[in-house]
């Protein structure tokens, strides 16, 4: 379906991981060979050469090059001319709703309406499977994404931190190197009137900076107290790679001869193979110390994939998510498949108690929590769960992006349930700092690694956990987060 929509016009096939950016590429080529059709198909990711990335906007941005399709994540979102485009496909649903716009503006422009196809490949699951099987995630995911912006023009906020330790450590080197030194004060005026680490507060700020001199990165002077650049510090400033502030990658560089295709984080072994840039390679010797993978090209279709997240959802989308189940409206730019797909499912629902309960039993002592809840407050109260389960008797605790949370207990009823939890969070709260374990150490951004486990800890329950909607969720209670 999707070569057939695509293969006669100038396109972007938009997905969501690099990892489906390849199986779409491969399989799309693997079918115009099988048709006897010229290879038109493109691909453009963060681990693909800077060659073949400007291979694929210099001919989708060429008038005449009539036909081309381009298979891309985030990389071909924004800020690249490629001037005409007749059709954006999105494989699956966006993550956000800007993403969304920013995916359906790529096309439409000079004149021309925008136009998007968002196409769903599910297994169809047997009637046996567990409830949160049989519901179309996605599917409902991509028609709440489009109902929000339709109906509500709704946009996600910006996200802002309190805490972003790695940029305030590698803001504090970089001042220094520049200033020379400064007293304490002097620097924590510099660095905490910067926008982006205007929400650090200066206890933790002062945290940060004891620590930093603890370990040499810092160094403070006998006769004016004021702070300089350490011995750790000036190594990691001799670096040139110190100035971006992401972390860096440890990929290995993918040539096969002279030309360079990409990189890979797992380099397989000689004589193994795998995909990278829609196309397999066979490995015919490895430089380990330059980090270098040769290859040749072979025949065939094989997975890859990458470390890395899927992104986070917002609460307002789960939200839409629950009413487009519940309600009768009727969606015009549905296709015949998606419609019958989505009647299914609220027929599903209205014959399971969803409606009337968020916790469903699935038989015996199985049970199924449906909170609605975008990723950070989904993320809080599965930690409250783990942490509390022995308290609710609670075991087995499992859940799947952030639309379900499954569990073992032996329970009366779900209103029993849900009615306790309801008095423990009105009584006692959510102490974020208590659903990050004491062993835990929280790394994510480049310069984590240097930065104390307990302060770690504490940014992750400020920056990742949202109590607040949790609390409203399930205690009916308004707070603030902090």
């Amino acid at each position: 379906f999707l070569y057939d929509a695509v293969k006669d016009k100038k396109t972007l096939v938009f997905s969501n991981s690099r990892e489906e950016t390849e199986y779409v590429t491969a399989t799309l080529r693997q079918i115009a060979a099988g048709r006897g059709d010229e290879d038109i198909f493109l691909i453009h990711h963060g681990n693909l050469s800077a060659s073949l990335r400007e291979d694929a906007e210099r001919k989708m941005k060429d008038e005449s090059v009539a036909r081309a399709v381009t298979c891309a994540t985030v990389t071909m979102e924004l800020g690249i001319d490629i001037g005409r485009l007749e059709r954006v496909v999105q494989m699956g649903a966006p993550t956000t709703v800007s993403s969304f716009l920013q995916r359906m503006g790529r096309s439409g422009r000079r004149e021309a309406p925008p136009e998007m196809l968002m196409l769903y490949r599910e297994e169809m699951p047997l009637p046996n499977e567990p409830l949160p099987h049989l519901i179309p995630w996605e599917l409902l995911r991509g028609i709440a994404i489009a109902e929000l912006y339709i109906g509500e023009r709704f946009i996600e906020p910006p996200r802002i931190r309190h805490m972003p330790l790695s940029l305030a450590f590698h803001q504090t080197l970089s001042v220094l190197r520049t200033c020379g030194e400064l007293e304490v004060p002097q620097l924590a005026v510099r660095l905490l009137s910067m926008p982006p680490l205007s929400q650090l507060s200066k206890w933790d700020y002062r945290e940060l900076l004891r620590h930093m001199l603890e370990q040499d990165y810092l160094a403070k002077m006998e006769d004016s107290k004021g702070l300089i650049l350490g011995l750790k510090g000036e190594k990691l400033l001799s670096s040139f790679k110190f100035y971006a502030v992401f972390r860096d990658s440890e990929d290995y560089t993918v040539r096969c001869e002279s030309d360079e295709i990409g990189t890979i984080t797992t380099p397989p072994p000689v004589g193994e193979r795998f995909a990278l840039a829609g196309r397999v390679w066979e490995v015919i010797d490895a430089d380990m110390p330059r980090r270098l993978i040769y290859v040749r090209r072979v025949n065939g279709k094989m997975e890859i994939s990458w470390p890395g997240d899927s992104g986070e959802v917002h609460t307002r989308i789960l939200e839409k998510m629950h009413d487009i189940l519940f309600e009768d409206k009727v969606y015009p730019y549905l296709m015949p498949n998606a419609a019958q797909r989505l009647e299914t499912v609220r027929h599903l629902a209205a014959n399971t108690g969803m409606r009337d309960s968020m916790l469903i039993h699935l038989g015996g002592s199985s049970w199924v929590l449906f909170p609605w809840l975008g990723t950070r407050a989904f993320r809080c109260l599965k930690r409250l769960l783990k942490r509390d389960a022995s308290v609710y008797g609670l075991s087995d605790i499992e859940s799947e992006g952030c639309y379900y949370i499954t569990f073992k207990a032996d329970l009366r009823c779900a209103q029993e349930f849900l009615a306790r939890l309801k008095d423990d969070l009105l009584t006692v709260g959510i102490d974020k700092q208590s659903l990050v374990g004491p062993a835990e150490c929280p790394i994510f951004d480049k310069y984590d690694e240097f930065i104390r486990p307990d302060l770690l800890r504490k940014a992750y329950a400020e920056d990742r956990l949202n109590a607040s909607e949790v609390m409203r969720r399930f205690a009916g209670k308004e707070v603030e987060d902090d």
